[in-house]
């Protein structure tokens, strides 16, 4: 979405016979860019509107948008005290996307007040108010109206990002909770109940017994500190930036240097092969899978193969290890069920399969395979 508007928006080369198109429309073709680069930020919003107000020849122009997660709105430009203090509660009643009128509590108090809707977002409307000192001519209105649409489209966009972020955060915070339950939460009550037992051994004279237990907790310290580590390093994963070769090949790095194992990346997939909310959930589970390999497999290589399969995709990482056992240790889960609910998370389906001695292959795909 964001790169057609990109596309759609940005100035394009003209002939040199051809004239510039007036600055508002030149800040309007910018603005998508800008947005993108100072995300988050008013400032595009902000240098925008005198643009706006100058073109239209209006005495003000005030910008509405509905609050991320609670009601009302956050008003961008002119000062608060022309919505609060003299503006009508029924200013705030945006038309429909696309649609200008008059604002007809404010004509009958004597005053032009046109309002534009933008877009919705959680029931919300977005608007556009402008302050007009005498009532607006037609050609005023039209480029109100011309001026509301591309405004509009770059904000639904950026509404639409957002809301895509927070689902994916939800749904990390999701997986955090589950992955913390199932191994730190569970580390923490062995090791409390092996603690009250050392207490009685050591009430009851048994030494030796109780340096056999000691070095068990010390054991299980160790563990639950590497997997608190872990879980901190997946919480901060982003991909910063980066492509999905770029990101795979840094892991692939990574993981070279903190083991004894030899990996293998062939990445075949083409650059926008995978939709941009999949690619971090894929390195997600390529990293938990890696992670397995490391601790568990004994395996001398590692491969990972990515690959375009009709109209999908194929992700795979295949060791020559051990395998997984044939009945998993209690509490052990080596991230299985945190990898199916990533997959299942961007519409993919993940297999595992393993024998003992003969290593174990963890594969993605999207489509038929």
């Amino acid at each position: 979405m964001l790169q057609l508007l990109l596309r759609t928006f940005l100035v394009e080369r003209r002939p040199r016979d051809v004239p510039e198109p007036p600055a508002y429309r030149q800040a309007l073709a910018a603005l998508p860019l800008r947005l993108l680069q100072q995300a988050g930020a008013d400032a595009p919003l902000l240098e925008l509107l005198p643009h706006l107000q100058r073109a239209l020849q209006a005495a003000a122009v005030q910008l509405s948008l509905p609050q991320l997660g609670a009601p009302g709105w956050r008003h961008l430009g002119a000062a608060e005290d022309w919505v609060a203090g003299d503006c009508p509660a029924h200013c705030l009643e945006p038309p429909l996307p696309g649609r200008v009128r008059l604002c007809p509590g404010c004509l009958a108090q004597g005053r032009y007040r046109a309002l534009a809707g933008l877009y919705q977002e959680d029931r919300q409307g977005a608007l556009l108010r402008v302050d007009f000192p005498q009532r607006p001519q037609l050609w005023q209105r039209e480029r109100l109206r011309e001026m509301s649409r591309p405004l509009g489209e770059a904000l639904q966009a950026f509404a639409e990002e957002r809301r895509l972020r927070r689902r994916e955060l939800s749904a990390e915070r999701s997986v955090l909770a589950r992955e913390l339950h199932d191994s730190v939460a569970q580390q923490l009550s062995y090791l409390q109940i092996r603690a009250s037992r050392l207490q009685t051994v050591l009430d009851e004279r048994q030494y030796d017994t109780a340096q056999v237990m000691l070095d068990d907790l010390r054991d299980g310290l160790r563990v639950m500190h590497r997997q608190v580590r872990e879980l901190i390093s997946s919480a901060r994963l982003t991909m910063d930036g980066r492509s999905l070769r770029q990101a795979l090949e840094s892991s692939v790095e990574e993981f070279s240097r903190s083991s004894g194992c030899v990996f293998s990346l062939d990445n075949r997939l083409p650059g926008h092969a995978l939709p941009s909310e999949a690619q971090l959930q894929v390195l997600q589970i390529v990293r938990e899978a890696l992670a397995n390999v490391v601790r568990h497999s004994h395996a001398r290589q590692v491969w990972i193969r990515l690959w375009p399969q009709g109209s999908g995709a194929v992700v795979e990482v295949h060791d020559d290890g051990v395998g997984l056992p044939a009945q998993p240790p209690e509490g052990g889960h080596f991230g299985v069920t945190i990898m199916r609910e990533r997959a299942a998370a961007i519409g993919a389906q993940l297999s595992i399969e393993s024998a003992p001695g003969r290593g174990t292959c963890v594969r993605l795909h999207w489509g038929r395979t």
